[in-house]
């Protein structure tokens, strides 16, 4: 095996440094720790299989240390990537309220969150049952238990399997510790709401024979309500003006509208909460209707964060039963339990002209907001346990590294939804009298609530169990060098079931709705990877994996990538990766749920000489849900970049990629499944439009429609990221140093159908998707002191209506932190997140009908400040 150059040294440094989006630089000990290379023992490094001793591969990877993690004062793993400048368009957060309860998730280069794989140790964390998809929580995760978190910028599904097509997070656990420590910690956003509180404990211990590491931690943070917040509260901008001029307020209210929806009025007095109401006032043009509506301020109810509190463990124990082969265990545990609000139900129905506080002597449609029945309220409960047992060691007079072992993951939630209301039981109380919907909160409404209020109810549950064995080392010298290989097999089997409760299942809960749906499949997967020594400064990494699935198919995942240093101080690399993505199970296997919605026949009305303008709408039955005939999502991936040390200290990395994403699995909706019969093109599989008979050369009338997901969407993004990190080391002040990331799209094309019947349409600097992100660290350390400062840009984009004037403003947040190091063994930090209180940025052209901001993409606890105590043992 040939030695590492001088650039191995410093790209060593560089990773110890950590220049991630929450990137704090290492103080010098640290930084200059095991600098010659050449004795250092070969490692696994995220994007191979192959153990080396060189850091930085043919692909680009960031690292995020422990030191990081502790100077950044965030308490989840999920807070800390959100910061990254590869988290293009934001992540699913804790969002109050949601059916994903306070699951986190990350997303990288706004692919989707089931496109990026999150590892652990190098093993695939499963999805969540939350969404029935590969998308892991990483509120799961002991941020106490964090080594260092790896992430790879690019596809390796050649290398990790399905669902790397965005890039892989790799979260290294803690397993060589010795001590103890406890730390408490608390936040106290300056704003209402959001008050966290956390502690953890870690122990660890060795013996000639092996080691063990234990670690447990809470982590609580408190609802924020969105009338806790002067951009999200309830905005009256125009007393009595139309509906599209306020913030946080509804359409209903009390509103009553024509059969036909040609007039709008108020319901009852609608008086206003100020004015001891339940309502928000009355304003005009509900749906653009003319006429008045009774509104309702649904923000000074609602959640914005949902409330949160977890426990997590972790315990990692290896013993070795001689000199080459060692057995180790690992257990994770978390409980989340978590709690969001909506406002009380809304709901639409008829009144007929004989119901009872009827005054109008006409049928009339009621858009009526269930008040007295209370804000509903979701509270979730989620148990996580996850075990490998494994053996590692060498074979062969030690020429082979082996790693074999056994993992059982399971995951169970349950959710309670409160207050939502009985579709069927209102109704008869409505047309009865029983129920009051002019005074729906008045005491002699009591029984009438009592009667038709529903709990619902959702039960969710993931097994995951996986057999594998791996095998790397250094074959024959060819070329320049020792060949490098590595080959292994896995075998998994993953079990899924997301049950709703009957009656919202069948459409009969007003407030919430929802599918069941279940499924199991296994997977046997092989692979295998090269690494060729081409030249002394030229190597090539071939990789490929075959996955057999049991419910779709098979693919086959080949990469190509090569690694130059024409110079002591520069390396190009250069990689080319085919990838892909497997259906989810819901996807494939969710209930199909029955609906009536509205469509025009134009075939039919072509054929009878009926002008499209003229073709009547008609609803017609249709059915969608899981579609068993998908198969995999296909994608390509190439990069080419460099990294560069012009001085000693200085480092600058520049990458370009591409991703294309084809056969993307999307939803079809009934007016596109109409124009491709028109057009005579064959409907995506799992999908068909039902007739019955022609007369003559005119087609049957429409019977049912058959819709879901199919594959036919295209995804096409280019982009750049770059790094600059510099250390300066005195003797007299300490050590300085400094981070930049930056991150540029330059596309992001969506293409819902295949060309020529889709549209390519560039998403970028359109609302909610801007193309540029970046991040700016830096740190001194003196002695026992360590001082950070970090700051967060994403760039502004085009409002919600598509105009750049006025757009939405760019966000800067800044995190300031200060460790003291303390001569009894401790670590004192403080700090503020959100130093300037910045409130996110806001498209100034939104109103009721949309959200004014993205919470995905913003904090939204603003100035924070925060002090952890850690004490050793």
């Amino acid at each position: 095996m040939k030695n590492n150059l001088k650039l191995s040294q410093a790209i060593r440094k560089t990773l110890i440094l950590g220049f991630a989006s929450t990137t704090f630089i290492h103080d010098a000990a640290i930084a200059q720790q095991n600098d010659d290379v050449e004795e250092q023992s070969t490692i696994t490094v995220t994007g191979s299989r192959i153990r080396t001793t060189d850091l930085e591969g043919p692909k680009p990877i960031t690292v995020i240390t422990r030191e990081d993690i502790e100077l950044s004062g965030f308490q989840t793993a999920a807070d800390i990537l959100r910061t990254t400048t590869f988290n293009s368009f934001g992540s699913f957060n804790e969002r109050s309220g949601s059916t994903g309860g306070q699951a986190a998730l990350v997303n990288m280069r706004g692919l989707g969150a089931s496109r990026t794989a999150v590892l652990v140790n190098g093993r695939r964390l499963p999805g969540s049952p939350l969404f029935g998809t590969s998308a892991a929580n990483l509120n799961s995760l002991p941020i106490a238990a964090i080594e260092r978190v790896d992430i790879l910028q690019g596809g390796a599904s050649s290398i990790y399997g399905a669902d790397a097509i965005a890039g892989v997070i790799n979260i290294i656990l803690r397993d060589d510790y010795e001590g103890a420590e406890l730390q408490v910690g608390v936040a106290r956003p300056r704003r209402e709401g959001g008050d966290e509180e956390n502690g953890s404990f870690v122990v660890g211990g060795s013996s000639d024979r092996g080691n063990y590491v234990f670690a447990a931690e809470f982590f609580r943070r408190d609802v924020v309500f969105d009338r806790d917040r002067d951009y999200s509260r309830v905005i009256v901008r125009e007393p009595g003006g139309p509906f599209g001029n306020q913030t946080g307020i509804s359409v209903g209210g009390n509103t009553g509208f024509t059969t036909n929806y040609s007039e709008a009025f108020a319901v009852g007095e609608c008086q206003t909460t100020d004015e001891g109401g339940l309502y928000a006032g009355v304003f005009t043009q509900p749906f653009g209707i003319p006429g008045d509506g009774c509104g309702f301020g649904y923000a000074d109810v609602s959640g914005l964060n949902g409330d949160v509190n977890r426990f997590n463990s972790f315990l990692s124990a290896n013993y070795e039963l001689n000199d080459e082969h060692t057995l180790y265990f690992q257990n994770m545990t978390a409980r989340i339990k978590s709690f969001g609000r909506y406002a009380p139900a809304i709901g639409g129905f008829l009144i007929g002209a004989d119901a009872p506080l009827n005054d109008r002597g006409e049928d009339f449609i009621l858009f009526h907001r269930f008040v007295g029945h209370g804000p509903r309220q979701e509270n979730f409960v989620e148990n996580d346990l996850d075990n490998v047992i494994g053996m590692n060691g060498v074979i062969f007079n030690s020429s082979i590294n082996y790693d074999a072992y056994f993992r059982s993951y399971s995951a169970t939630i349950q959710n309670i939804g409160n207050t939502y209301i009985d579709r069927a039981a209102i109704i008869a109380a409505v047309l009865d009298g029983s129920y009051d919907f002019i005074n729906p909160a008045s005491p002699e409404n009591a029984t009438a609530v009592a009667a038709t209020a529903h709990t619902t109810s959702r039960d969710l549950r993931s097994r995951y169990n996986e057999a594998a064995i791996n095998f790397d080392g250094y074959g024959w010298d060819i070329f320049a060098g020792a060949l490098g290989w590595a080959a292994g097999a896995e075998w998994s089997s993953e079990d899924f079931q997301d049950e709703y409760d009957a009656l919202r299942e069948a459409g009969g809960v007003i407030g919430s709705s929802g599918n069941s749906a279940a499924g199991d499949r296994e997977r046997i997967s092989v692979f295998g990877e090269l690494s060729i020594p081409l030249h002394d400064t030229i190597d090539m990494q071939l990789a490929a994996r075959y996955d057999d699935y049991s419910d779709f198919g098979s693919e086959l995942s080949p990469s190509i990538s090569f690694r130059w240093q024409p110079l002591d101080n520069l390396l190009v690399r250069a990689s080319y990766t085919e990838g892909f993505k497997a259906p989810n199970l819901t996807s494939l296997f969710s209930s199909r749920a029955e609906s009536f919605n509205n469509v025009q026949d134009i075939l039919q009305c072509n054929a009878q000489g009926i002008d499209p303008a003229n073709c009547p709408v008609f609803q017609v039955r249709n059915f969608s849900g899981g579609n068993p005939n998908l198969q995999a999502e296909q994608s390509e991936g190439f990069d080419i970049g460099a990294v560069w040390e012009p001085i000693d200290n200085l480092t600058v990395k520049l990458d370009y990629f591409e991703t294309d994403v084809t056969d993307a699995i999307t939803t079809i909706s009934l007016a596109t499944l109409l124009r491709l019969e028109r057009q005579g093109i064959p409907l995506p599989s799992g999908t068909s439009i039902i007739r019955g008979a022609a007369s003559g050369n005119i087609p049957g009338r429409i019977v049912q429609i058959n819709t879901g997901n199919a594959n036919v969407a295209e995804l096409n993004i280019t982009g750049m990221d770059m790094t600059v990190s510099y250390r300066y080391d005195t003797d007299s002040i300490g050590s300085f140093s400094a981070s930049l990331q930056y991150s540029k799209l330059f596309d992001y094309i969506f293409t819902s159908l295949p060309v020529p019947l889709g549209i390519p349409t560039e998403q970028l600097n359109s609302a909610w998707t801007p193309d540029d992100r970046a991040t700016l660290n830096g740190n001194w350390t003196y002695g026992n002191h360590t001082i950070s400062l970090n700051s967060y840009w994403i760039d502004g984009f085009n409002n919600l209506a598509g105009n750049s004037n006025p757009g939405i403003a760019s966000f800067v947040n800044h995190n300031l932190s200060y460790i003291y190091r303390a001569p009894w063994d401790a670590d004192i930090t403080v700090g503020v997140r959100n130093l300037l209180d910045r409130d996110p940025s806001i498209d100034p052209n939104s109103n009721w009908q949309g959200n004014p901001f993205e919470p995905t993409l913003y904090d939204v606890f603003g100035r924070t400040p925060f002090v952890n105590y850690k004490q050793r043992f």
